[in-house]
């Protein structure tokens, strides 16, 4: 008779901790990994913190028949996230933090492993080196990140880049620290769209040229770089208008840009939107010129619309856009060579299906889900059973 509290000799109830602060694609990959271990018969609970900016992302989860559990956020620092980490951590032997920087969520990894779970496993999105106004502030931040990171059996990096440089930032051995490149179920990008009601949705005309930036509207995803690029691309291409899909705290500071730039007829606001496969089937170019970035699902997305990319040579953006072949790479804050990448793609309509064919074709090779997926149980199988050998 099968053990119905275990599945192949794990505990079912796994819990994942988040101190998310928006939804993007750190949360993009929670979901996908809790959805997955669901279906393989695991009991993921979502751990999430009480934030108004992840309320929609939870109803999501819920939506997918997740558990979710929101808790008291605080800060990095604080004392009381440890003490509140020892009440949700009860009872649970495998717990997994999904961090957006190695400085987060520092005191409840103290808390997880001092309430007796037997596997911590930390999966990391970005791995820059910290900042800090205060004296001394980035080797302190990089000292207690370090000791931290001694609690954590397993480090999960989402790319080869961000693998190196926690290896070299936060001195994290590379026997605890694996790269499981992020995957998306391409299936979603094979629906049935209709870009003509899209288009009208989103206010675009049938015959205009459209560039999309997906993401949250902050400094480093470039928003003003690709406001300060439309006067140069309007010259050579009729029509070209530059959709904004997302929310932030600098939307009026671009808007006040755009204006003084006389541009602001060919900026488009979505806002945040939950259709974004519809939206990528609908377009002709996604681009992505962030000052920094870990591996992004938005590029991965796009692949699976056979839509071509132009976006920053930064983080792990090289080992999903090969320049030339599957997309355009660029400098980060240049927005005349945005716009030289863009009229490069746009003016040439066979260019830019060519490019979109061959990320699909990267996509369906290297980034499925059921690559990023699978390989996540085993890790807490491995750490579990030697654990009970420790014993």
């Amino acid at each position: 008779m099968m053990n119905e509290n275990r599945v192949g000799g794990l505990p079912r109830r796994i819990a994942f901790y988040t101190d998310a602060r928006a939804w993007g694609g750190a949360e993009v990959y929670m979901a996908q990994i809790a959805g997955g271990l669901k279906a393989a018969g695991y009991d993921p609970r979502l751990l999430v913190a009480d934030r108004r900016e992840v309320d929609e992302w939870v109803d999501y989860l819920r939506e997918r028949g997740l558990h979710v559990e929101r808790f008291r956020p605080g800060k990095e620092f604080n004392p009381r996230v440890f003490f509140d980490g020892l009440k949700l951590f009860r009872g649970f032997e495998i717990v997994h933090f999904n961090k957006t920087h190695p400085r987060n969520c520092l005191p409840a990894v103290w808390a997880a492993r001092l309430s007796g779970a037997k596997v911590v496993i930390a999966t990391e999105h970005l791995a820059l080196p910290p900042d800090s106004n205060v004296p001394f502030g980035r080797r302190i931040i990089t000292t207690l990140v370090r000791l931290t990171n001694r609690l954590i059996d397993k480090t999960i990096a989402v790319s080869e880049l961000s693998r190196d440089m926690l290896i070299r930032n936060y001195g994290i051995p590379p026997e605890k620290i694996v790269s499981i490149r992020n995957g998306i179920d391409i299936s979603q990008f094979d629906a049935t769209f209709d870009p003509s009601a899209v288009r009208v949705d989103l206010g675009l005309g049938a015959s205009d040229a459209v560039a999309v930036l997906v993401g949250r509207v902050c400094d480093r995803k470039g928003h003003t770089f690709a406001i300060r690029a439309i006067d140069e691309i309007r010259k050579r291409i009729p029509g070209y208008r530059l959709l904004f899909v997302g929310e932030g705290d600098i939307e009026e500071k671009l808007k006040a840009e755009a204006e003084s730039l006389g541009v602001t007829t060919e900026v488009i606001w979505a806002g945040f939107r939950r259709d974004v496969p519809a939206i990528l089937a609908s377009v002709d170019l996604l681009i992505l010129p962030s000052e920094d970035e870990c591996l992004p699902f938005v590029i991965l997305e796009a692949m699976g619309s056979r839509l071509p990319v132009v976006a920053t040579d930064v983080g792990g953006i090289s080992e999903q856009i090969e320049d030339g072949v599957t997309g355009r790479l660029i400098r980060p804050r240049d927005a005349a060579g945005l716009a030289e990448a863009i009229i490069d793609v746009l003016d040439r309509s066979d260019k830019g299906k060519s490019l979109g064919e061959a990320g699909r074709r990267k996509l369906e090779v290297e980034f499925s889900i059921e690559a990023s997926i699978g390989r996540i149980p085993e890790i807490y199988r491995a750490i579990y059973f030697q654990h009970g050998r420790r014993r």
